[in-house]
């Protein structure tokens, strides 16, 4: 909400220091620092996975091209490490089309059923599977490990495996080490698909998810039953998504996910963990209407402020 008031005016550095600004606003006495230096990028410059934007050579956020932020945080309780893409104005067909396939790989691995011990090379294709059907691909793991106030990259496994041939996979041994190593139950990973086309735009979802015990109709097997729990309650870009790519299966969580997203974000978003009401306010109706059902095609009104006491956990989705 803060930085569609100001589109054209704040650029890829600017946007850096606001986020650390409001993490350190609402983090609470837990909230130690950042997990690692934010990527805030823009149009051309999304389309590099590492980029690091430096004061005297940054692009102007506005609402013509898409903007790739990818920031996490350090606490006393937990690390994270999330990415989102937006587009603040009228994106091409093919934007909203790369976009989509990577929401969609996302959702793959993210709703994945797997027996534990499963090594982390056989979630990559979850995550890929999307985009392959339109002949797109990413140069990159799908997801990493991740520390307790720790390292935001932390081994010993990984998810990966497609961005290269079997040949140089089998040549090397961090990433057969890290891709054939187990998943089990705590474990936690995250789950960062994306597309990145050379010189125009890039794309990537990424959020935070836990390895914990699932109820399965016939539980085969000696080895528990595996899900992943979903921890990162940031919607996905309303803009950027083009339903009629989507399964129904697909839009159904989408929209379930919104939901919780708004009954868990929406009672932080006070007055007093941010700068004023006008900023509250702001922010709540950003949230409102990114949260919506994919099918609604008018924005209703904000609902009034929630009791902060009746606030639901992502945990719960």
């Amino acid at each position: 909400g803060w930085l569609e008031t100001r589109l054209g005016r704040v650029d890829e550095c600017q946007a850096c220091d606001e986020i650390m600004r409001r993490r350190r606003m609402m983090g609470g006495p837990l909230y130690k620092g950042d997990s690692f230096d934010t990527i805030s990028s823009v149009g051309a410059n999304a389309s590099i996975i590492h980029y690091k934007p430096t004061p005297n050579d940054c692009a102007t956020i506005t609402n013509k091209d898409v903007y790739l932020c990818d920031t996490g945080g350090q606490y006393g309780d937990g690390t994270t490490d999330i990415t989102r893409t937006n587009h603040f104005g009228k994106p091409s067909e093919d934007e909203r089309r790369c976009y989509t396939r990577v929401l969609q790989g996302h959702i793959g691995m993210a709703r994945a059923v797997f027996p534990e011990g499963t090594p982390g090379v056989m979630f990559d294709a979850l995550a890929r599977a999307p985009l392959w059907r339109d002949g797109l691909n990413y140069l990159h793991g799908t997801g990493h490990g991740m520390g307790s106030y720790l390292n935001v990259h932390e081994g010993p496994f990984g998810v990966g495996g497609g961005a290269v041939t079997a040949d140089k996979q089998f040549a090397s041994h961090a990433a057969k080490l890290r891709y054939l190593n187990e998943i089990r139950r705590g474990h936690y990973v995250s789950d960062e698909p994306g597309f990145y086309q050379d010189g125009s735009f890039g794309f990537r979802i990424e959020s935070d998810l836990v390895a914990v015990v699932a109820e399965t109709k016939y539980a085969y097997g000696t080895r528990a039953w595996l899900k992943f729990e979903y921890l990162t309650p940031l919607p996905f870009s309303r803009s950027l998504t083009d339903p009629s790519l989507l399964l129904e299966d697909e839009i159904q969580w989408i929209d379930a996910f919104h939901s919780q997203c708004w009954a868990t974000v929406a009672p932080l978003l006070t007055s007093s963990n941010l700068d004023d009401a006008q900023d509250a306010a702001r922010a709540r109706q950003w949230l409102w209407r990114e949260t919506r059902p994919l099918s609604e095609e008018a924005c209703p009104p904000v609902p009034p402020a929630i009791d902060p006491s009746k606030c639901h956990s992502i945990l719960d989705f």
